[in-house]
């Protein structure tokens, strides 16, 4: 075992369906971080998001020297997909999904289950802060803050967070 990595526990089994160790640093799954993002601040279009998770991953690299979650990035200079929220999509449609929802008449996904759900207090910090500073701006303006960062080039080249 590397020197980041620790034997996983019995009791340490529940953890394992919101953590994921990756390269020796903890990172959640991406449905997690949706999942958490649509408990806090409701029902978004997955081209929302898209940008705040991006800008979160970002942000978390800067205060934590890591990623959030990890992602895969296809785009071009005016803008990106993620395409593991098609994956997403597919489960939903598959019945395999049963708390992220798309809500048809609003054009959105929703988190519909009861329970709340709990990441790492560090990373609902950044997600929710993202998600309050990015509130009100429209479509267009999102898309520019992230594609007009001087990071977004590299992050394309790279494919994502890996």
């Amino acid at each position: 075992m590397g020197c980041f990595q620790k034997p996983i526990l019995a009791r340490d089994k529940i953890l394992l369906s919101t953590l994921t160790w990756v390269k020796g640093a903890t990172t959640i799954s991406l449905r997690d971080a949706i999942a958490y993002l649509l408990w806090r601040h409701g029902c978004l279009h997955a081209y929302r998001i898209s940008r705040i998770l991006v800008l979160a991953n970002w942000r978390a690299e800067e205060k934590l020297g890591k990623p959030i979650t990890r992602f895969s990035v296809e785009g071009f200079e005016a803008g990106f997909v993620i395409p593991e929220i098609g994956e997403i999509k597919e489960k939903v449609k598959k019945g395999e999904e049963k708390c992220i929802v798309p809500n048809e008449e609003k054009k959105c996904f929703e988190y519909t289950c009861n329970e709340p759900v709990n990441i790492p207090p560090e990373y609902a910090e950044i997600i929710d802060q993202v998600a309050e500073e990015t509130k009100n701006l429209d479509d267009v303006s999102l898309n520019r803050l992230v594609i007009r960062d001087p990071r977004y080039r590299e992050l394309l080249g790279k494919g994502g967070f890996r």
